[in-house]
């Protein structure tokens, strides 16, 4: 089964690269297409597919590709693939694991119950080209949750948000589906400049039960230099989180800054030293960077933090002192 599958993803990895589609080398983009072409049994069947890796940002495939479908993406690609073709029972489902079956057959009676896919159904009535912006921005209050989110990811803007679309943004920041509010702060990383009544709205974001709404929305407001007193607060609890990505927002976006409140630093010392007990060097690189940011001496701060007491750590983190000022100086 595996040399079936492998033999087809590389037949169809050929077909794309002939044809010079744009993201052929995009590992799981390949799968979409051997789902697509109807030859996606024997990949469904592998099992390694259940052991995928999850990338926190589910906006940014095109930064951290997967190196292959897992069993949810899986289910859903065959369910369009049998969908656009116009087949409600596809005899191949019967081919597919219970794992992968059972959730592409309740996509694809989802798909035939709402159309909710920017993929047009072979059985779909006069299909409608989508091109413009004023286009996207009808699309994106369209009741399809594929279709706005879709939509969402085709908005330009030229600095800001224009008035509507800002207007579109503010009713999405306030969805009640998870993956249209992901994409609508995706949006504004887009933004050269991000508005005040935008920037107010990612803030109360930052309550959000959601770890990635959370990790987002704190590092949109980063980006667009927007973090205030309420923004930093948030950051400094996002130190202290067991998730990694919600710790790397937090020290990203406090390393920003030329200085921080003294409560900050506590938080941060925290961190820092669980990055050295868990040998994260890229943790341990980050804490060191804001820490040559923040304080005059931090070689002094480094002292007092382990002394004695911690002589390992302390040679680690003068190590990954020298080399940030190495990087600034090589920079400069």
């Amino acid at each position: 089964m595996v040399t079936t599958a492998t033999l087809i993803h590389s037949v169809v990895h050929d077909l794309l690269c002939q044809n010079k589609f744009a993201y052929a080398h995009f590992p799981e983009i390949v799968d979409l297409a051997v789902v697509g072409t109807g030859l996606g049994v024997p990949q469904s069947n592998i099992d390694f597919v259940k052991n995928v890796a999850t990338f926190w940002d589910s906006t940014n495939w095109e930064v951290a590709p997967r190196p292959f479908l897992d069993c949810h993406s899986l289910a859903w690609a065959n369910a369009v693939a049998a969908w656009i073709r116009g087949d409600k029972d596809p005899d191949w489902a019967r081919d597919l694991p219970g794992e992968v079956s059972a959730p592409m057959r309740k996509s694809l009676k989802y798909l035939f119950k709402t159309n909710d896919s920017i993929l047009q159904s072979s059985i779909a009535e006069n299909p409608v080209p989508v091109h413009s912006q004023a286009d996207w921005m009808k699309l994106a209050r369209e009741k399809s949750v594929t279709t706005q989110i879709i939509s969402l990811r085709h908005l330009e803007f030229a600095e800001s948000a224009d008035s509507q679309q800002e207007i579109l943004l503010v009713e999405k920041f306030r969805s009640g589906n998870r993956e249209i509010l992901l994409h609508a702060i995706d949006a504004t990383q887009r933004m050269k400049i991000v508005s005040e009544p935008l920037a107010e709205e990612l803030r109360f974001l930052l309550d959000n039960r959601d770890d990635e709404v959370r990790a987002k929305a704190l590092y949109s407001l980063t980006r667009s230099r927007q973090l205030d007193e309420r923004a930093i607060d948030a950051a400094a609890k996002m130190l202290e989180s067991r998730t990694r990505y919600v710790v790397f927002a937090g020290i990203v976006a406090l390393s920003s800054l030329d200085t921080v409140p003294d409560h900050v630093l506590p938080a941060a010392d925290r961190g820092f030293v669980r990055a050295l007990q868990k040998c994260d060097f890229e943790f341990v690189g980050l804490f060191a960077q804001a820490y040559n940011r923040w304080l005059d001496d931090p070689r002094a701060h480094f002292n007092q933090l382990f002394g004695a007491d911690s002589p390992e750590y302390f040679g680690i983190a003068l190590e990954a002192l020298k080399n940030v000022r190495e990087q600034l100086v090589t920079l400069g």
